[in-house]
């Protein structure tokens, strides 16, 4: 049993499970919460796919552009959880058109992601409150990307406190073994975007990180196939992503409100739209290249402390 405390100066206070009713129950709380999922959009939920493959949950899109098939059980999930989200990961790229209809008819579609609906890429998500040992390791045999996310909801009084890991397979792999993942690499962006705005790309990311480690904040980043992420627990605070409209054109993207950019006017960068569903401010140098950051600095001090609640 799994023990959660609420240490304070003057007492410890013991945080009692809060258990969802029922799946439905789980199923809306994460909808209306989608920030536990890090940076993923929900487009819809109950998804019918037919008699025979049954209804996915819910399904979504990442900030890389992956179609998200995301699964929840309420209760501890075993190794049979596998064969029905592979059903529907297989449901989902051999019926294209009805992911895309899924997605034209959605009113909370980032305008900035450009899926490429000849080749889709899937994601799978398992969100329960805990998964048996064996589900960790035979993810990898379904041959799609899985996450299994164990989200648990503690109370106090009136406060809730909402636990959320995703487990991570430590288990060596065997030489030789087929994967759908992919590391992503600066040549990567180099044969695809240009060697000249991969170079400018790479000074601001490299930037970025030097003024991270400068405020002492534990902001790792990460080579991803459209962006590359600072990132405190599974949450973007920021990112430098290549443009949906433009190849060779990268963006400075800050996760702050709307009302926060409206009054910005920089010398060498420039505001130039808010993406609502991800709750980012894109931003780009006025020059074309990678210029000082010191614009930027209240701003992306102002995204480290929304979401690491750190001032």
């Amino acid at each position: 049993m799994q023990n959660l405390y609420w240490k304070t100066e003057n007492i410890t206070k013991n945080l009692i499970p809060k258990n969802f009713e029922s799946e439905s129950a789980f199923e809306k709380y994460v909808f209306n919460n989608q920030d536990l999922l890090g940076d993923i959009i929900i487009l819809y939920r109950q998804i019918r796919t037919g008699a025979k493959q049954g209804i996915p949950d819910m399904l979504g899109v990442d900030q890389d552009a992956n179609i998200c098939i995301i699964e929840m059980k309420n209760t501890q999930v075993s190794e049979d959880i596998l064969p029905q989200v592979l059903s529907y990961a297989m449901w989902a790229e051999t019926n294209p058109d009805s992911v895309k209809a899924i997605w034209l008819e959605s009113q909370n579609k980032p305008d900035d992601i450009q899926i490429d609906w000849d080749s889709i890429q899937i994601r799978v998500l398992i969100i329960a409150p805990s998964f048996r040992p064996n589900v960790l390791k035979m993810t990898s045999k379904i041959g799609y990307p899985v996450d299994l996310i164990q989200i648990q909801r503690f109370s106090f009084e009136h406060e809730e406190f909402i636990l959320v890991e995703t487990l991570e397979d430590v288990i060596t792999k065997k030489p030789g073994a087929t994967t759908t993942t992919q590391d992503w690499t600066w040549e990567y962006y180099e044969e695809n975007h240009g060697k000249a705005p991969t170079h400018e790309f790479k000074r601001l990311v490299e930037k970025l990180d030097g003024f991270a480690k400068d405020k002492g904040w534990n902001l790792p980043y990460n080579l991803n196939k459209y962006y590359t992420g600072f990132k405190f627990g599974n949450k973007v605070v920021f990112d430098v992503g290549w443009s949906s409209s433009s190849s060779s054109t990268w963006q400075l993207r800050i996760k702050i409100p709307k009302e926060i950019t409206e009054n910005f006017n920089g010398n060498l960068w420039e505001f130039q739209r808010y993406d609502t569903p991800f709750n980012n401010a894109l931003f780009r140098t006025k020059s074309g290249k990678s210029e000082d950051i010191y614009e930027m600095e209240e701003l992306l001090a102002e995204a480290y402390k929304r979401i690491s609640g750190i001032d």
